[in-house]
């Protein structure tokens, strides 16, 4: 009787956790890649079903019909299945039905089992635990790639020409890891939950006082003059006067992502905030008036 066991997973805990080192495999089949091992219990016949972790296997099963309520396996269709010939199907056929791989818990709470089983034809293998698509949601959100805003200014962040008076631009890079939308599905026993992360607006902290929220703004161009159209401000008073030491005036900004999930029959909302910090020195025009009357 042989038993087929793919690899045995760190203790339970939910999903992300570890993956432990694969069983020892002494022979592995060609064509699924997965271990084949020959089990009997201590003190029992050869040609007996194997027990693991407790459970009469019987090499590999045939299964088929309605779960157990209390059933915890899941099962997936075999890819690919084994090759007509193979002994796996033990005298049966592809005719007569399909593999699936079978997981299961252990019984001593240590990990999962793997193992390949025979759903025959007009049969469907026992359903599994139900999939709660708020843990899918959980893994797809962890899944976008979300990046806080890449600060961009006219006069450049860092610089010593910002003036009193001058109007200061500021907008952030483009791109879906700054702005959005990026995207990301996750599916697990027939459910599929996907998430859609776009950020809703970005909020400048100028380190004077004011609080400017604006979207990606404008791009400044070189030889405009004026105030951005869209996401700017005016500082009315030079920083190295307010700032402790003499500084510049410390600027935040931070996007606010709105993420969107549906799928398996729920929807919902997430909201998140990514920030990045920068700095303006913002001095004053001094104007000489000379006398020329004498």
């Amino acid at each position: 009787m042989v038993l087929l066991v793919a690899a045995m997973l760190a203790a339970p805990g939910g999903v992300g956790n570890a993956v432990a080192a694969p069983v020892a495999c002494a022979k592995q089949d060609a064509q699924t890649g997965v271990c084949l091992v020959e089990a009997t219990s201590p003190g029992q016949a050869a040609d007996a079903a194997p027990v693991v972790d407790g459970v009469s296997s019987g090499g590999v099963q045939e299964t088929g019909g309605e779960a157990s309520p209390h059933n915890p396996c899941t099962y997936t269709v075999a890819q690919p299945q084994p090759a007509p010939t193979s002994h796996l199907w033990q005298g049966r056929s592809p005719a007569d039905g399909a593999m699936y791989v079978q997981v299961c818990p252990r019984v001593d709470g240590s990990g999962l089992t793997t193992m390949l089983v025979f759903v025959p034809n007009g049969s469907a293998p026992p359903a599994g635990p139900p999939v709660d698509p708020r843990v899918l949601a959980e893994q797809a959100i962890a899944s976008l790639v979300m990046r806080a805003p890449e600060i961009r200014m006219a006069p450049p962040p860092g610089s010593t020409s910002g003036l009193v008076g001058l109007p200061v631009w500021m907008w952030t890079e483009r791109g879906e890891q700054f702005l959005g939308p990026t995207r990301q599905s996750v599916s697990a026993g027939g459910v599929t939950v996907a998430a859609v992360g776009q950020v809703s607006h970005v909020t400048w902290d100028m380190g004077d006082g004011t609080t400017v929220v604006c979207g990606a703004g404008t791009p400044y161009a070189p030889g405009v003059q004026g105030e951005s159209p869209d996401c700017g401000h005016v500082y009315a008073q030079t920083s190295s006067r307010h700032v402790a030491g003499g500084g510049p005036w410390p600027i935040t900004a931070t996007s606010t992502w709105t993420v969107t999930w549906s799928g398996g029959g729920l929807s919902g909302t997430e909201t998140l905030e990514l920030s990045s910090s920068s700095e303006l020195f913002v001095g004053e025009l001094h104007v000489l008036n000379q006398d020329r009357s004498s």
